[in-house]
């Protein structure tokens, strides 16, 4: 019989934390898993360096030719034979106690379609690391829907706190749901939560803290941010979630805009602010008022626009006003 659960890697260019990664997986008290890497192309040895590390323990499997993210991740899943798979990203660490404790919490929800955890965010040398988002990301904890969808969706609808590597899914669901998006590049793993709550399947929440995920400079990443094409994605996701909640009573019409998009890239504009990047953070406020004019006198938005004018005060303003925000859970998580 095959084992119950997969740790699907995919991956591309690892680097050094492809061990850190592997260890804590061959570290799991519940062992009943399959250990798969799916190689997109890398250039840097990962393939080689995973057998070395992992023995015959792992499976790894390459594309040709690349696929993509989207691509790569439904690789994963096709690939899996067991009932259960985790997309773990090369980077990432995980507890001794993850797996078996996932296991438990799916066994007692049947409707589910996958269960996710805490996580928390670690620097590249792999040392706890603390930042507004991760505070943010907290208050979501402060209670659980449980089986109520719609409670789900909407909590989604205001910001994306589930990390994805943090979770299990049932292979099935993710067949059946559609696997995900292929032309999307950071809102993926967001947009196939919302697609498998409108199937009419479930989500555990697991408070334990089981996962560690990587937070390090990404240079596509960085890109994005100051080209605005994540925000673009982001957009056009949740204006689609929209329409789809509000046909499947999913959401209610009171929910016209998500605060999601406002607060990413407010945040990423106060850490433009700081690093003196002045035409970035004109782009980004341009790019709302083009793209996002409902947002445009949002209060938050107002204030920022006024404060960042005002130069080493401003800055220590805003700088202020995100840790209250972040304090209290200011900023739409409340709903």
């Amino acid at each position: 019989m095959p084992p119950i659960a997969t740790f699907a890697i995919p991956c591309r260019n690892a680097g050094a934390h492809l061990r850190p990664l592997l260890e804590s997986l061959l570290a799991q008290t519940c062992q009943d898993f399959d250990l798969l890497l799916v190689d997109d192309g890398s250039s840097d040895g990962s393939p080689e360096r995973a057998r070395e590390i992992a023995g015959d323990r792992i499976v790894v499997h390459r594309n040709d030719p690349s696929r993509g993210i989207g691509g790569n991740w439904n690789r994963c899943v096709e690939l899996a034979r067991t009932p259960y798979v985790c997309l773990a990203h090369h980077d990432d660490v995980y507890e001794p106690r993850y797996l078996e404790t996932m296991l438990a919490a799916l066994a007692a929800r049947p409707d589910a379609g996958f269960a996710h955890c805490r996580a928390f965010g670690i620097d590249a040398d792999g040392v706890a690391q603390w930042s507004p988002a991760e505070g943010f990301k907290e208050h979501f904890w402060k209670g659980s829907p449980g089986t109520d969808r719609a409670a789900h969706y909407e909590r989604l609808w205001r910001g994306n706190f589930i990390v994805c590597p943090s979770i299990l899914y049932r292979t099935e669901v993710v067949r059946a749901v559609g696997g995900f998006r292929q032309d999307l590049g950071f809102a993926l793993d967001w947009e196939f939560t919302f697609r498998m709550l409108r199937a009419g399947f479930g989500i555990v929440d697991v408070p334990e803290l089981l996962m560690h995920y990587r937070r390090h400079g990404h240079a596509a990443t960085a890109a994005a941010n100051a080209n605005s094409s994540r925000f673009t994605e982001e957009l056009a996701v949740l204006r689609e979630v929209r329409a789809e909640g509000l046909a499947t009573g999913l959401l209610h019409g009171r929910h016209e805009v998500s605060p999601a998009v406002r607060n990413n890239l407010l945040h990423e504009a106060l850490a433009d602010l700081h690093a003196r990047r002045f035409q970035s953070v004109e782009h980004k406020l341009a790019f709302l008022r083009a793209h996002a004019p409902e947002l445009w006198s949002d209060p938050y938005v107002r204030v920022f626009r006024v404060l960042w004018r005002l130069g080493l005060p401003g800055r220590w303003a805003l700088t202020a006003g995100r840790l209250l925000a972040v304090r209290f859970g200011l900023g739409g998580v409340a709903g």
